[in-house]
């Protein structure tokens, strides 16, 4: 069960005029058009198409009349606080934000209270949330109800590539992504990434979805290919609205076969591929700790753009 408050929250007081409800689906546009607002006036990198937010809206798992808290004023949304539930490994991620005009007035304090108490009814144990380094203010806001920080992750770029000799690939076969690989490319990310912080295993549904996106192309989910099958995958996707920017989504070697440079090989064969299409600024998010994921980005001109910290509010106890 959701919420829906017609009157404001205790935690409003001082902005009468806000009441806090659930998202409905005749909100798509005019919550894209507040999330670009805000993108554009903080440059926090969310700016998204309708297409886009209705489709990871309708990601398996997802349910935004529930999980997706509005702040409106006056008929206009002010601002958003949206839950992604990851009970698999025991959290609910929070992203969120409010218009500056309506800032410090009590809606994202609104917000963030509808938020926990979802988070709590889900079963989560934690809420993390994800926020740039170089949002003070809005680091300061979680640090004083209870958010203490967990994780840094970095941003990294890559401007204007102009390629790198693919790594000899031993025996290994580069192909790209086909129609019945979803099975074998969910089991390899969830090997992969089995021990890294913060993720939560994959369903074969879950990928089946996902890379039938409009930002996804097969051409740009690449393996290599062994004597066991896949043992190693770089997945791009698309920018939301700049056709000359991707990402990667992730890239992952099966731990059986580190150390043998597949890796810098099927990022070296994805980043010629997004240059073929015109590509010109690439982008990927690394955990800070993973040193030689950094160190073979860094090899290919990636560069720190910025820092995403993770802080984390306990929902029940130790």
């Amino acid at each position: 069960m959701g919420y829906n408050y017609s009157e404001p929250r205790s935690a409003c007081e001082g902005c009468e005029l806000a009441i806090i409800r659930n998202f409905d689906p005749d909100d798509l546009a005019a919550y894209v058009r507040l999330i670009n607002e805000i993108d554009a006036l903080e440059k926090l990198g969310k700016a998204s198409s309708v297409q886009h937010v209705r489709e990871r809206l309708g990601e398996p798992g997802r349910h935004p009349h529930e999980d997706i808290f509005l702040a409106e004023e006056r008929g206009l949304l002010v601002g958003y606080a949206e839950l992604q539930c990851e009970l698999g490994i025991g959290r609910a991620v929070l992203e969120g934000a409010v218009h500056p005009a309506r800032r410090c007035q009590g809606v994202g304090s609104g917000l963030l209270e509808a938020a926990i108490e979802r988070g709590r009814e889900m079963g989560a144990e934690v809420v993390q949330a994800p926020i740039p380094e170089r949002m003070t203010v809005s680091r300061r806001f979680v640090e004083k109800r209870g958010f203490s920080l967990v994780r840094r992750h970095w941003r990294m770029g890559l401007t204007g590539y102009t390629g790198a000799a693919v790594p000899t690939l031993g025996g290994f076969e580069l192909r790209h992504f086909l129609p019945g690989d979803e099975e074998s490319l969910c089991a390899l990310q969830n090997l992969t990434f089995a021990d890294h912080w913060g993720f939560c295993p994959n369903t074969a549904e879950e990928i089946r979805y996902l890379v039938n996106t409009s930002e996804c192309h097969p051409e740009g989910i690449l393996f290599l290919c062994g004597g066991e099958g896949k043992v190693a995958y770089c997945w791009t996707v698309d920018d939301a609205v700049d056709a000359a920017k991707a990402y990667v989504r992730m890239i992952g070697v099966d731990p059986a076969y580190r150390d043998r440079g597949l890796g810098e090989a099927v990022l070296v064969a994805a980043l010629d591929y997004l240059t073929r299409r015109g590509v010109k600024n690439v982008e990927l998010l690394v955990d800070s700790t993973n040193t030689p994921a950094r160190r073979l980005y860094e090899s290919l001109g990636f560069k720190r753009e910025g820092v995403i910290l993770w802080y984390e509010k306990r929902l029940v106890p130790d």
